[in-house]
């Protein structure tokens, strides 16, 4: 039987990996979030932008990107251009300096219906890992290896535990939401 510690763990991720997808929308200022993931083709394979350069944020709101080997500059730069994000990218020589486009309403709702569905598969998540718990238990149950009282109670705890994480869910979704719509 999983335990509600195993199944929290489980829950934490799903939580942990919404806020790193929330955290890569773009809410319309510079941040190396916003870059650091894309696919750089570099050394014969390809890596995030942020494992070959140093991702910054200058005063004009705009992105420096500095590539540590100036040999992926290229592929750095052509991995930017092909992103389709919206930046202007500017060659500099030993850098990249972005742009940051500002965002049009519909293209901040369009965020806000992203956010909205990251956080239902969230959502989703969390509730397949709830169900999964309670059907091991059950079978457990039928098997004769747990008592009746024991799956009561662990079905009560994972429900007061998906509770908890979903109002977390719903927190950060409504943080992000005001975030993209705050002009």
């Amino acid at each position: 039987m999983q335990s509600i510690s195993q199944v929290k763990t489980l829950m934490q991720k799903t939580l942990m990996v919404l806020e790193e997808d929330l955290r890569s929308l773009r809410p319309g200022r510079a941040s190396a979030d916003l870059v650091g993931t894309l696919p750089v083709a570099a050394y014969g394979g390809t890596m995030p932008l942020n494992q070959v350069a140093a991702i910054s944020a200058n005063d004009q709101g705009q992105l420096i990107v500095q590539p540590w080997d100036k040999t992926v500059m290229g592929a750095a730069e052509t991995a930017i251009r092909n992103s389709q994000l919206g930046f202007s990218v500017v060659n500099e020589g030993p850098q990249l300096r972005l742009s940051v486009p500002p965002l049009s309403l519909e293209r901040r709702q369009e965020f806000v219906k992203i956010v909205g569905q990251k956080g239902e598969a969230a959502r989703i998540q969390l509730r397949q890992a709830r169900a999964d718990a309670i059907q091991e238990a059950t079978r457990e149950k039928t098997a004769g290896t747990i008592r009746e009282d024991d799956l009561n109670r662990l079905t009560k705890d994972l429900n007061e535990l998906i509770d908890d994480f979903n109002r977390q869910v719903k927190a950060l979704v409504d943080a992000k939401e005001k975030e993209l719509l705050t002009v």
